[in-house]
Parts: C-alpha cells; structure tokens; sequence
C-alpha cells in the first residue's frame, strides 16, 4: 500500500510503502512470521474497504473460498447420508411400531426438542461471542463465556430433564388410560436423554463455529447410524422399551466420540453478571429463530384452523411442504457453513461494511447452487409424486408458490447471520416478527375468500419474499456501494429469475403429472440449459474465476 505524504526532499511528494498487514493489524509484517491464511484475509479486507463491484468480488472469507467449497462437500455429503438413513430408519420403526405406538414416540421427540430452548439462548451468545473472538486472535474471555454457558446448560437441562421425570412418575401412578406405562417409562427415558443431548448439541456448535465441519459432519452420520443398527434392532427386539433403550445406547455412542474430538475442552464457571450478558445477546438470538421457525410453519397450523376438512386438505399441502424442506434444507446447510465465518471476519477486520460485503457474497454464490434444484423440484414432483400419490394432486398447485418463496426465504440465510455476526441480532427479531406478521394477514386473506390451498401457498411466498427483502434492507443494502448493489441484484437476478420462470412456464403450458417421461426429459434439459447460461454468465460477470485463481 502507498500512502501518499506532505512534500519530501527536492519537493517531490513523499511516498511511505508499507505493508497492507502493518496498517490495518497495527503490528509490522515481519514479526511472528508469515500466515499465508491472514495476509488473504488482510488483503481481502483492505479490498473491501475501497468499496465498489471489484471490492466486493474479491472479497473472501478468512480461511478463503478453498475451505469453504471443501466444507460445503463434507456437510453435503453427511446430509445426504443423513437423509438417506433417516428415511431408512423411520420406514423401519413404522414397520415394527404400531400407529399408536409412533404417535407416543414421535410426542417423546418433540418434548424432547424443546429442551433446546430452556437455557434462554445463553449458549448462542458465547458461540457468537467465540466466533468473533477467533477473529481477533483473543479467546480467553470467550472461552470463560462457554465454561459459563456449559454450567447453566448444564443446570437447565437438568431442570427440564427433572420436570420430565416428574410427569413419568406422575403419569405412572396414576395409571390412567391403555398407554399410561409407555408414556411414563417414556418420560422418564427423555428426561435423563434431554440432559445428555443437550451436551452433545452444545459440542457441537462448538465444532461448526470453530469451522471443524468435517467432523461435526462424522457426528452427524454417527448418529445416524446408530440410531438405525441400535434402535432398529432393539425396537425389533423389545418394542417400543427396546426404542427407549437405544436411544440412550445412541446418545451415549455420540457423546463419547464428541468428547474425543471436542473443538473446545470445557469446564465448570459461574459469573451472574457475565451471564446476563450472554443471555441479552443469545436470547434475541433464540427468538428470532424460533419466529423464523413459525414464519415457516404458519400456513398449516392457518390451513388447521380456518378449513373445514383441515385434514384432507393439509394433508394435500404436506406435499409441496416436503418438497419445499428439502430446498429449504439446502439453503439453509450452504448458509451454515459461511454463518461463523461471519463473525470470525467481523472480529479480524472489525468492519460491518466488509463483512456485509462478504455476505452479499456468499448470497450469490448460494443463490447459483439453490436456483437449479428449485427449478427442477418444479418439473420433477410432478411425474414422481403425481404417480406414486395420486390423491394428493390439489398440493401440486401450491408447490409452484411455495418454491420460488421458499428459495428466497432461503437467500435471507445470509443476511441474519450477519447481523447475528455485528452484534444486530435485534434486527434480526424484528425482520422475524414483521415477516410473520404479513404471513399470517395475508394466509387470513387467502383463507377467508375462498381462494384456498393455492391462495395460502401465493400469501406465504409474498410473505417469504418481502421478508427476505426486509432482511437485506436491514443489514447488507446500507454497506453496498451503488455498483455492489448492482452487481448483487444482477448476480442473483441473472441466475434464479430465468430458472425459476422457465420452469414455472414449462408447468403451466402442461402439469408434470399429465406428461410423459419425455416431456419430463425436455423440460429437465431446458431448465438445465437456462440455468447453465445464466450460472457461466454470473461466474465470469462477478469475478469468481479471479477468486478462485487467488485460493491457489
């Protein structure tokens, strides 16, 4: 970097070279040696600072883009293992469960679930604390907030997992109804479950924001695997005590290999005022994403209450909602790789506008890798679904609504996270409330003039849509120079639009359940082709060849 000076010798202008590391890390370049990772860094935040379109397409994470493609392959992979087992796993308890029996277990798991929330967001406000703090190179204070967060973790679950006990017991005793010895033993089980879960979780958020996703990932195929071998043969065995068995025989497996490859070794710490810290930046944390989660959930608890045969027809809803997770589910594993690198550069480069940069960044890249399989999940679920369930066909008018609303819900990933990454994660709450806020106005419109199933998934997309515009209003557009701005629009514009049009013109000329398998051939080559051109048209428009050049 040169800075040009007051007049020197002979009087010409003085100029100072110095390196890009000394000014913005305060410390001359040659002491502690040479960091290749952190002088890319550097050099990506001196970029970014100028601003403009070249800025910000050079712009990179700290670790690089390198790292973040080979993480994005590790948790894709995992997750489609996952998946793919999961399914395996829950068609196998279904064969040896009874209906009733599923329906206690499945009540069991959603108790369990809400054990996530009885420590009021502390342990996510000393991840987002240790983020930022692996950033500055400075862990100390953070690590005593996580020794903190383990402690009251620790004492809420116990709390909760009593309580749970409690009404086992409770339940027991009294004896009433055919199921009353299932669901005891039952809460009784989850209750010691909940406490011991509630450790692993912890650990592992610990892995992803210290970027260890390849073994956050082995966690995940784990327990996958061994929830399918031990639960299935122990269900196969005992029953539903025999699931009950397993499920502590699998949580007990996770928890040794998670303490053997811990990101952070953890101990016991109590300070009240530095847990009322944690807990104001972890609890809006926690209550914008359980919003977010009812945002995403509104239109069928709406379809419930308001429709006469609720069943039927969410039941024919459910379909594009299977659909609709899964692109959701993509989105939502390419932003949590990029989520820590937020706060890791915000704590390196202690700049909101470099790190928005970086955020709008990863948005276009997210956007190219979501817009192909939303656009083919339009054209596919047709032939597939319509075939193989027939009498769900008045839920394939909702998927092309909920498809383009849920791919932007998806692009609004990056934009909390960032604002959760600055220290803004207020904004964040209030993008959740507001959002739901125009879902549930615009869900009661669709319901109350008949317009129906298509009416409700029409409402939810808008609502998606304008909530994801909010979220980007409120944390990246006011960093963006008037090129970057340009660029972000064009870059994700140029890709989702024509995909997602395409296909929405190939179901509307003709319903993929009424068409061959070669109409299914053309219409999948023509989406491909349009998304082809407009992927290759962004990935040497917005400078990708050039970043990528530099993570050699």
């Amino acid at each position: 970097m040169r800075l040009a000076g007051p007049l020197g010798l002979h009087g010409r202008p003085l100029t100072l070279v110095v390196s890009e590391h000394a000014v913005i890390c305060g410390r001359p370049s040659g002491e502690g040696g040479h960091d290749e990772s952190h002088d890319e860094a550097v050099r990506s935040q001196a970029v970014a600072s100028r601003g403009g379109a070249t800025g910000s397409a050079q712009i990179a994470p700290v670790s690089g883009w390198r790292r973040v493609v080979t993480d994005w392959s590790a948790v894709g992979v995992a997750t489609a293992l996952c998946h793919a087992l999961g399914a395996v796993t829950s068609l196998l308890l279904r064969m040896l469960l009874s209906p009733a029996e599923m329906g206690i277990w499945q009540g069991l798991k959603l108790l369990l679930s809400y054990g996530n929330y009885a420590n009021v967001g502390i342990s996510k406000g000393a991840a987002r604390e240790y983020t930022v703090a692996l950033g500055r190179g400075d862990t100390d204070r953070a690590r005593r907030g996580l020794d903190l967060a383990l402690t009251v973790n620790t004492v809420t679950s116990l709390l909760y997992g009593l309580a749970l006990v409690g009404a086992g017991l409770w339940i027991g005793w009294s004896g009433h109804g055919a199921w009353a010895g299932s669901w005891a033993g039952g809460l009784m089980v989850i209750g010691a479950v909940a406490v011991l879960s509630r450790y692993v979780s912890f650990h592992v958020t610990l892995l992803r924001a210290s970027q260890a996703f390849g073994v956050a990932a082995r966690v995940a195929v784990l327990e996958a695997l061994l929830t399918l071998a031990v639960c299935g043969w122990a269900t196969w065995q005992f029953g539903l005590p025999g699931l009950y068995g397993g499920t502590v025989a699998v949580v007990l497996g996770t928890l040794v290999y998670v303490v053997a490859h811990r990101a952070v070794s953890l101990g016991w710490a109590w300070d009240a005022g530095e847990a009322r810290r944690l807990v104001a930046i972890g609890a809006p944390i926690l209550l914008a994403g359980t919003i977010s989660s009812l945002l995403r959930s509104l239109d069928k608890w709406m379809i419930l209450g308001y429709l006469p045969d609720r069943e039927f027809q969410l039941g024919c809803y459910s379909l594009a909602l299977m659909v609709t997770a899964q692109l959701y589910g993509l989105a939502n594993m390419l932003a949590m790789v990029m989520a820590p690198r937020y706060g890791e550069a915000y704590g390196r480069w202690g700049s909101e506008a470099a790190v928005a940069r970086l955020a709008a960044r990863s948005t276009e890249a997210i956007a190219s890798l979501v817009a192909l399989p939303a656009g083919l999940s339009l054209v596919v679920a047709g032939p597939l679904l319509g075939r193989l369930l027939p009498d769900y066909r008045p839920g394939f008018g909702p998927l092309l609504w909920l498809v383009p609303g849920v791919a932007a819900l998806g692009l609004s990933l990056p934009a909390t996270q960032y604002l959760v990454a600055v220290g803004r994660q207020k904004r964040a709450l209030v993008a959740a409330v507001v959002g739901t806020a125009m879902a549930a106005a615009g869900n009661h419109v669709a319901l109350t003039t008949g317009l129906g199933l298509a009416g409700v998934a029409a409402a939810s997309a808008l609502a998606y849509a304008g909530y994801y515009v909010l979220c980007v209003g409120m944390s990246l557009w006011p960093h963006l120079a008037g090129p970057e701005r340009m660029r972000y629009l064009a870059a994700i514009g140029m890709v989702t639009v024509p995909t997602l049009a395409a296909a929405v013109g190939c179901e509307l000329v003709q319903a993929g359940w009424q068409g061959s398998w070669a109409v299914l051939g053309v219409k999948s080559a023509a989406i491909l082709a349009v998304w082809a051109a407009g992927a290759t048209a962004v990935w040497h428009w917005g400078g990708w060849p050039h970043a990528r050049a530099r993570a050699r």
